[in-house]
């Protein structure tokens, strides 16, 4: 979960910590441009790629963080 709060750091400056129940859309702002940008550098750093129903399903990090190590197995 470290690698993907420091990747999500060149996309956002938040107010408060991120942690595993830090909502990507709704407590970081980001928006659609932003998540396809972070998508491809997730899935460069991963190797795992990302659809949009993915986000959908991911909305917070620390569900993300659980999806990505479940696909990488």
């Amino acid at each position: 979960m470290e690698k993907i709060i420091d990747l999500l750091l060149n996309y956002v400056e938040p107010d408060d910590e991120i942690t595993a129940d830090t909502s990507i859309k709704e407590d970081l702002g980001m928006t659609s441009f932003d998540l396809v940008c972070f998508g491809d550098d997730l899935c460069t750093m991963t190797g795992v790629r990302l659809t949009a129903d993915d986000f959908r399903y991911c909305e917070t990090v620390g569900k993300l963080s659980d999806y990505i190590a479940e696909k990488s197995k």
